[in-house]
């Protein structure tokens, strides 16, 4: 068309608009970009049951032959403009707004949010159908398409602040982040279908600098308004997430769910291929990192805390990102979803289980132990044990949870490895079980329950990971009558916060507490023995392989009590074995050997006893064994039983230097052993555990 001639085609098109608005057409087309996103808004036609469809171009939409070279973009039905999530929880209607400064959306109008790819300039036309008729493709400007195009500009999109409501009696801060099922280089993909809608709240106390915050994922079957009490530390702010009822077979988990998964029907079956994909928790992270940034947060003192599938999120946050939380505490959480053989039969996730059947459908089974694209199977990625061992040498913040042996729903025999990972991967924490079962309203942990003791710990000071306290009680064998009903690991063992974290030395004091139950008080003893590892080292750094003194001093009466010499394993972690621990206190400190004057009493020696460095423990197959030796003479290595009976001699002859040994921990059974090294009258040992 000659450009005199369209010209005037869009005067008379613009002129007669108003007038000749058809009913099978919307109205009003509107854009607003901000952010990465662009958010469409219309008038609808009267009536219900339409479909609205989006198109985009690079050139204008005026004329049917502008149309057909035009992408769509998007299929929308009515009532986009209402919070169906927010309205259902409530009660009251509640429409979107665009902007924080905009109106809200009534029920003549409807919304689509687009996330585009790239920076453009993009023109855009909807178009209208109703349930019996077809698709009305006729434009009119400004009317059903944009006279001029929208300036798209690649960016992270932020969630759009709502309204403020009260929930439980606490004013909340209600946000809304659009997703997309294509990502950018700036907004990761969090769901797999177009116009899936989250919200969130942030609840405010104050707005000086360095506000600590609590993340708070709600149990199943809640909503992110059920989540908005807090701890009750002075200055919290709190981050309430959503992950809300998908279909008949509920919440994600906070994880995600298959790539084909259809969010909309109730008829999914367990996929046997394909992936499952980390949606949830991409919008988890995406949502906390943008409070990070928004908000006057101290980042070093972010917490996450939640009940059951809350839980659940919480943990599943704190080993995707353990550098962005401080500490967690889980109440009746899971930590092993592919776990299917509890000894209660009543239990959700045992095969054949309600909840079996359901996180079969989002994830596929256990058997068929589908990929994600974290470099993992769905069902390693869902076991915080193999988590634990995965991130051996980075680390975890401190998790603090109170679990039950009656838990029917998440189950209680899965907690057994758990605890065992977090050992023997020395990941520290505290853990505490009795007889609850899930929705017990009286339980014996209840007073040891409170969240604001995660304010002990920051992401920017370090702590020392126990394991191994003699005082711990025995949780059983994973059948609720075995064991002791009541108990706790390293649960009587605490530190002062302000230890010293220095280039030249670590040191922190260790002290004892009883554990004040509901029922059951378990008093500290005098003394303990506890392994101890330092964790989230900040100036102190452990080198590979090399040697350190420690010294732990007890406070009553100043006497040093244990003087020795370790070497830290090829991951670069320092264990200190047998630490005794007092209820009025004891300072351990370390500091790096550099010399042999760092040694008392070991004038031109390296080492004062030998020390032994494990390349890998637990181990499995072939593993290797450096041990040094004080000085030359004869020496001997073997590895013992618990009962000290030498299954294996690795070494007897003369030795000085470092000794390379080899043990093929593949011919040996799964268990705990230790291995000596002996020359002379000095002798050290060291736990080694075989795990296949």
């Amino acid at each position: 068309m000659r450009p005199l001639l369209r010209s005037l085609a869009l005067f008379i098109l613009t002129t007669i608009a108003a007038s000749t608005a058809q009913a099978t057409k919307v109205a009003d087309l509107a854009a607003v970009h901000h952010d990465g996103q662009t958010f469409l808004t219309w008038t609808c036609p009267p009536g219900i049951g339409w479909t609205y469809r989006v198109y985009a171009a690079e050139h204008p939409i005026y004329f049917i032959s502008d149309f057909w070279s035009a992408a769509r973009v998007a299929t929308v039905q009515d009532s986009t403009w209402c919070d169906r999530r927010l309205s259902s929880l409530t009660g009251v209607p509640y429409g979107y707004v665009v902007d924080s400064a905009a109106t809200p959306l009534d029920s003549t109008q409807a919304l689509c949010v687009l996330t585009p790819q790239a920076d453009s300039l993009t023109y855009y036309c909807v178009t209208a159908q109703s349930a019996t008729g077809s698709e009305d493709r006729s434009f009119q400007i400004s009317v059903n398409t944009l006279l001029a195009p929208v300036t798209e500009t690649l960016a992270p999109p932020r969630p759009v602040y709502q309204r403020t409501i009260v929930a439980q009696g606490i004013p909340t801060d209600v946000y809304t982040l659009w997703t997309s099922e294509k990502g950018t280089a700036l907004f990761p993909v969090m769901a797999n279908r177009a116009g899936m809608v989250y919200d969130c709240g942030v609840v405010r106390n104050g707005d000086s600098p360095g506000r600590p915050l609590l993340v708070r994922p709600h149990q199943r079957g809640g909503s992110f308004l059920d989540a908005v009490g807090g701890s009750g530390y002075p200055g919290e702010w709190r981050l309430t997430l959503d992950d809300p009822w998908l279909n008949w077979d509920g919440n994600t988990f906070w994880y995600g769910y298959h790539e084909d998964y259809d969010v909309t029907s109730p008829m999914n079956v367990p996929p046997t291929s394909g992936t499952v994909r980390d949606y949830t928790m991409q919008r988890v992270l995406y949502t906390l990192l943008w409070v990070r940034r928004t908000f006057p947060i101290d980042t070093t003192r972010v917490y996450a805390q939640g009940y059951s599938m809350g839980g659940v999120g919480s943990v599943f946050l704190a080993f995707t990102r353990p550098d962005l939380i401080a500490a967690v505490q889980t109440i009746v959480g899971k930590f092993d979803f592919g776990f299917e053989s509890d000894p209660n039969p009543s239990s959700a996730f045992n095969t054949g289980g309600p909840l079996r059947t359901t996180v079969d459908k989002m994830w596929g089974t256990v058997a068929a132990d589908l990929p994600t694209p974290e470099g993992a199977q769905i069902y390693q990625r869902l076991n915080d044990g193999w988590l634990a061992a995965r991130l051996e040498g980075g680390g975890l913040p401190p998790i603090l949870a109170f679990n039950g042996k009656n838990d029917w729903v998440v189950g209680w025999a899965e907690k057994i490895p758990f605890y065992d990972a977090m050992r023997v991967h020395r990941q520290g924490g505290y853990f505490f079980w009795d007889t609850r079962e899930h929705t017990s309203h009286a339980y014996n942990w209840l007073p040891m329950e409170s969240a604001s003791y995660l304010y002990r710990f920051r992401s920017d000071r370090s702590f020392p990971a126990l394991m191994n306290c003699s005082a711990d009680l025995n949780p059983g064998f994973g059948d609720a009558a075995s064991g002791d009903s009541v108990g706790s690991i390293n649960g009587c063992v605490e530190w002062d916060t302000t230890l010293v974290d220095g280039p030249a030395r670590w040191e922190v004091t260790l002290r004892l507490r009883d554990l004040s139950g509901l029922w059951t008080t378990l008093p500290a003893p005098e003394s303990v023995t506890v392994d101890l590892t330092p964790r989230r080292l900040q100036s102190f750094r452990v080198q590979p392989l090399h040697l350190y003194a420690w010294t732990n001093t007890r406070l009553s009466d100043g006497k040093v009590v244990q003087s020795y010499v370790e070497q830290a394993d090829t991951l670069g972690l320092l264990t200190l074995g047998w630490v005794k621990a007092y209820r009025a206190g004891n300072v351990v400190h370390i500091e790096e050997l550099l010399n042999t004057d760092d040694v008392p009493g070991a004038p031109g020696a390296r080492v004062a006893r030998p020390t032994i460095a494990f390349a890998r423990n637990p181990a499995a197959g072939s593993t290797v064994l450096r041990v040094t030796w004080p000085g030359p003479g004869g020496a001997s290595v073997a590895l013992h039983d618990v009962a000290g009976r030498k299954i294996v001699s690795l070494f007897d002859g003369r030795a000085s230097g470092t000794s390379v040994l080899r043990l093929d921990a593949a011919a040996i059974a799964n268990g705990v052993y230790f291995v000596e090294a002996r020359q002379g009258r000095v002798a050290t040992t060291r736990r080694l555990v075989v795990l296949h």
